[in-house]
C-alpha cells in the first residue's frame, strides 16, 4: 500500500506510485515490462540485497506498462518458464532496460570500468617486458583511447573491444595458461589468496576434507611464480595440472 498521502492506482495487490519506472526485456519478438522503484532497482542491479517485493511497484507483468496492458499468464510462462512475478522479476531487473539518472549511469560505468581493468590486469601482459600492465596504466590507456564502457554489457563481451582499442596505446598480449589446482585444507585459506590474486578463477569448489580445488586462468609468464609460491606455502603438498 502507498504511504505518505501520495497518489497512485491499484494494480494486482499493490498500489502503483507515480514515481514508478518501467523496466522492459525482450523475449523473441515480445517485450515484457514491470514497474519498479528506480533507486531500489538500481541498488539490486548492482548486487545489493534488496527484497523484490520492495522494488516492485506492481505485481503485474505488462506488454505495455504505460497503457496498463497486461501480458497474459500463458505468454509470460512461455517466455520465462513461470508466470509468478517473484520468479521472473529478478531476471527483468538485472537484464532489462530502464532509464537511469545521470548519476546512476556514471556510477555504473565507473564500477564496470574498474571490473574490466581488474580482469585485463590479471589476464594480460606487456609482451615487451613479460610483465603485467599495472591497473593504473590500463586505466590511463582507456582514457587516452577514449573507450566507451557500456554499463549494461557484460565484462567478457566488452574486454575484446576494449583490448582492441588499447593496442593502439600500449603493447598488450593475452598469452595465458589454465591450471587445475588442489590446495590441502591446512593451507587452503592462504593458498586461495595467492591463486585469486594470480589470475581469474574459472570454477572452484570447497571439498568435504576442507581442501580447495579450482580452475585458474593466468598469464603464462606468471605460472612459474605461482608454482614457487604455492610449493613454498604447502611444503610441496600441492597438486597442479596444466589443462590443454
Amino acid at each position: 500500500m502507498m504511504g505518505g498521502g501520495g497518489s497512485g492506482k491499484k494494480s494486482g495487490d499493490k498500489w502503483v506510485e507515480l514515481d514508478a519506472v518501467v523496466i522492459g526485456i525482450k523475449k523473441g519478438h515480445l517485450r515484457f515490462e514491470i514497474l519498479v522503484d528506480p533507486n531500489l532497482a538500481f541498488d539490486y542491479r548492482r548486487g545489493e540485497d534488496v527484497p523484490i517485493q520492495d522494488i516492485l511497484k506492481s505485481y503485474e507483468v505488462y506488454e505495455d506498462a504505460k497503457r496498463g496492458e497486461r501480458a497474459t499468464d500463458s505468454l509470460v510462462k512461455d517466455a520465462f518458464g513461470s508466470d509468478e512475478i517473484f520468479d521472473i522479476a529478478p531476471e527483468i531487473i538485472k537484464q532489462g532496460e530502464f532509464r537511469l539518472t545521470h548519476e546512476q549511469r556514471l556510477q555504473l560505468v565507473e564500477e564496470k570500468t574498474e571490473t574490466i581493468i581488474e580482469h585485463i590486469s590479471k589476464r594480460a601482459m606487456n609482451p615487451q617486458t613479460g610483465h603485467p600492465h599495472p591497473p593504473d596504466r590500463i586505466r590511463q590507456a582507456i582514457e587516452e583511447a577514449k573507450v566507451r564502457i557500456d554499463p549494461f554489457i557484460s565484462v567478457d563481451e566488452q574486454i575484446p573491444i576494449v583490448v582492441k582499442s588499447l593496442r593502439v596505446i600500449i603493447p598488450i598480449s593475452f598469452e595465458s595458461v589454465k591450471l587445475q589446482i588442489t590446495i590441502p585444507a591446512t593451507y587452503a585459506g592462504k593458498g586461495y589468496n595467492l591463486v585469486s590474486n594470480a589470475g581469474v578463477i574459472k570454477s572452484e569448489s570447497w571439498n568435504l576434507d576442507g581442501s580447495w580445488s579450482g580452475l585458474l586462468e593466468l598469464p603464462a609468464q606468471k605460472r612459474q611464480e605461482l608454482y614457487d609460491e604455492l610449493n613454498k606455502l604447502t611444503k610441496g603438498q600441492i597438486r597442479i595440472e596444466v589443462i590443454r
